[in-house]
């Protein structure tokens, strides 16, 4: 039989395709209104799931809740046609996880909206790093991106602005009557209301938006091409409506409320000091007025505190040896210099030279380690060499080409992972051992 006459032949079977399918070599599997209706052989070996349950089976066994959030947010925003690619962690039924690629489309048949998923494994290490990338830019408590994620966010909606002229929002949000709750029901049930406001908060923004926790009571939002107060209304008034609902907390209805500031960019400021500035003072007038309200920027700016001013990530550790404490400092001053660059939208260029002088310091600081190491011939040499090589080559890969604020965040907190226990670990022995050798570090 032809190549034409087999294609006739199998055109409108619908088992051909769906044999095809269960025999792919890669996991499939396809969503209809929430549930996982199908996976094909390869799917049921990685997810290691009953293949008879499949129809009953709701994203939640496949997928961290937070996952199953962003799965089914991306699923409802799809064009038909268009795919998507996520970077999420499997489930499994003994409890471990596996992290995915998941590309995502999203087609009609008939009048049901259906989405075909297609899953790539990715390694033990690339799970590692990701879950490290996460704890970089996640809140613990809440997952929602940290303040760090946030001010890479601002920056890129800052750089769509300067390129598109896309305008935005920024709004800080603090919770009224919190303090209470949290002195009368204790820190679990703070920590659990915490949560639950998150959940409805991400409920009450649209996919292309973020909410962000600063800290404490306090969280953030960014509103893509919201460029008013009319604009923004709807959905403030929204977030204040569902903050004012009571939550259930271990059968106990708890009630706050919420006092939100806003700003947008371009008109109270192109800068990440503008505008938090400008929705801080912002939100505190609505505090002043009694709070679960919201107040527009009227142009007046609050003093930037350490609640948006990305702390330092990591701190000077002292080992009491001259000059690798000030090789040490040189570092952590640099890294400082980058975070505030971030917070103020430094250009690509003044970013990138930092990065560079960053990577250049560690490099200088390694090299004079190694030669104290020869130079009072010190045990573990090799070793020594062997943990400055792979932090730079770590390092190097996370540096980006192109000084992308989020990949220079990365950075900076690589230095804090992976850098800093270095200190602690090795270099503290490196002093132990040279002082021992009468090395005075001057």
């Amino acid at each position: 039989m032809n190549n034409k006459k087999f294609f006739e032949s199998i055109k409108d079977s619908a088992d051909f395709f769906r044999n095809m399918m269960h025999v792919a070599p890669l996991p499939i599997f396809v969503v209809v209104d929430g549930q996982c209706i199908y996976g094909n052989e390869r799917f049921h070996q990685l997810h290691e799931c009953d293949i008879k349950n499949c129809q009953s089976c709701g994203l939640e066994t496949m997928l961290h809740e937070s996952d199953k959030l962003t799965l089914d947010k991306t699923i409802t925003s799809l064009e038909a046609g268009e795919v998507a690619r996520l970077p999420l962690q499997l489930n499994h039924r003994a409890g471990k996880q596996t992290a995915v690629d998941i590309s995502i489309s999203r087609m009609a048949i008939g009048e049901q909206a259906v989405a075909l998923g297609v899953i790539n494994q990715r390694s033990e290490k690339e799970r590692i790093r990701r879950l490290m990338d996460r704890l970089a830019f996640h809140d613990t408590l809440t997952d929602l991106p940290n303040r760090v994620l946030l001010f890479d966010r601002i920056n890129q909606s800052l750089s769509r602005f300067n390129r598109e002229g896309t305008g935005f929002a920024i709004a800080i949000l603090d919770l009224d009557g919190f303090k209470d709750v949290n002195d009368a029901r204790g820190h679990a049930a703070g920590d659990a209301l915490l949560k639950m406001v998150a959940k409805r908060l991400t409920e009450c923004v649209r996919n292309v938006d973020t909410v962000s926790r600063l800290g404490g009571d306090e969280f953030a939002l960014i509103l893509q091409g919201v460029n008013n107060e009319n604009e923004a209304e709807t959905v403030l008034r929204k977030v204040i409506a569902e903050i004012s609902m009571p939550f259930a907390i271990d059968g106990v209805e708890l009630n706050v409320g919420i006092s939100i500031g806003i700003a947008f960019c371009p008109h109270d400021g192109a800068s990440i000091q503008e505008l938090l500035g400008r929705a801080d003072f912002a939100m505190y007038e609505a505090k002043r007025a009694g709070g679960a309200s919201y107040r527009i920027s009227t142009g007046q700016m609050a003093e930037i505190t350490s609640r948006h001013d990305l702390t330092p990530l990591i701190d000077s550790v002292k080992l009491g040896f001259e000059v690798i404490d000030e090789q040490h400092e040189e570092i952590v001053s640099c890294i400082r210099g980058i975070l505030r660059s971030l917070s103020g939208n430094e250009g690509d260029d003044g970013l990138r030279k930092r990065a560079e002088y960053l990577l250049q310091l560690t490099e200088d600081h390694f090299r004079t380690e190694e030669d104290l190491v020869l130079r009072y011939a010190l045990s573990d040499q090799e070793q020594h060499r062997f943990a400055h090589k792979d932090l730079l080559r770590q390092l190097q890969d996370i540096l980006p080409g192109n000084s992308e604020p989020q990949g220079l965040t990365l950075m900076t907190h690589s230095f804090k992972d992976w850098l800093i226990p270095h200190i602690e670990t090795s270099d503290n022995e490196l002093v132990v051992q040279l002082k021992a050798a009468g090395a005075t570090g001057r």
